[in-house]
């Protein structure tokens, strides 16, 4: 997607997906396992859902402030529990996915 490009809330949730698996495979071949892939993307999306569910938000239709409100239980549900390297991982992709939400659209405004 090109940055001058408005994305939609369903492309990003998907985004934040892949990020979080990303930051999870980072983070299990830091510490020498290999998850097969169809697991850690079932995994990662059991844990994405259950976090905008916690936070109340639509994950099938997530606005913009849910999506922050989401990806932020997500990061506090992991940070801390992974030591320095780890934090770094995850707010790597935290930052990156940050900025994907914040060419959003403002909630309520219509896309084009």
């Amino acid at each position: 997607m090109d940055k001058s490009e408005k994305p939609d809330n369903i492309y990003v949730r998907d985004r934040l997906i892949k990020c979080f698996a990303d930051a999870n495979r980072e983070l299990n071949e830091a510490v020498g396992q290999k998850v097969p892939e169809r697991v850690l993307k079932a995994k990662v999306k059991l844990f994405v859902g259950d976090a905008f569910k916690k936070c109340g938000v639509d994950f099938k239709n997530p606005d913009k402030e849910g999506m922050i409100k989401a990806m932020e239980e997500c990061r506090n549900n992991i940070k801390g529990t992974l030591g320095e390297d780890g934090n770094k991982i995850i707010e790597k992709h935290y930052n990156e996915m940050l900025s994907l939400v914040a060419r959003l659209p403002k909630d309520g405004d219509e896309q084009h």
